[in-house]
């Protein structure tokens, strides 16, 4: 990405960024937006329980000690955008589509309750168009995890 794209998306060239997604084998032909929260096994009672969003330092650090997920990009709900694994290398975010698409994290409990800010919509469509552009994708490229991830929780 270069100086002016960081800086039009909100960036600067000392954003955070992990380096460490292998090296893309596949054209990039997809988006797949995430939410931070989500459902997942608590690992004490072996039962399903829903954890909320989070903050955005807690959830890159989260990611990004990770020895194997990773993202792209994550937009905090004041439509703070950070940079994480470069675009051109995979960022393990959904199973069987991380190598042809970026993945950018939003900020949200992923519950279909709570809100997603203006602000953060506005960073969203902003990356998004960017992303399309640069790409050259179209609307029917961008997609949600849950549209690609029909798995359930092994605890469930």
């Amino acid at each position: 990405m270069t100086g002016s794209v960081l800086l039009a998306l909100g960036l600067t060239s000392t954003a955070h960024a992990r380096r460490t997604g292998p090296p893309r084998t596949q054209a990039i032909d997809m988006v797949v937006i995430h939410s931070t929260g989500g459902p997942t096994c608590d690992a004490q009672t072996g039962r399903p329980i829903w954890v909320k969003a989070g903050t955005m330092d807690d959830n890159i650090r989260h990611i990004e000690a990770h020895p194997t997920l990773g993202i792209h990009y994550m937009i905090d709900r004041d439509g703070a955008l950070r940079s994480s694994v470069p675009e051109d290398q995979v960022a393990h975010h959904v199973f069987s589509h991380s190598k042809r698409s970026i993945a950018i994290e939003l900020i949200n409990d992923g519950d279909g309750i709570d809100p997603f800010p203006d602000a953060q919509l506005a960073a969203l469509v902003n990356l998004l168009r960017d992303i399309v552009q640069r790409r050259s994708l179209q609307r029917s490229a961008i997609v949600r995890h849950s549209d690609l991830d029909r798995a359930t929780l092994s605890c469930d």
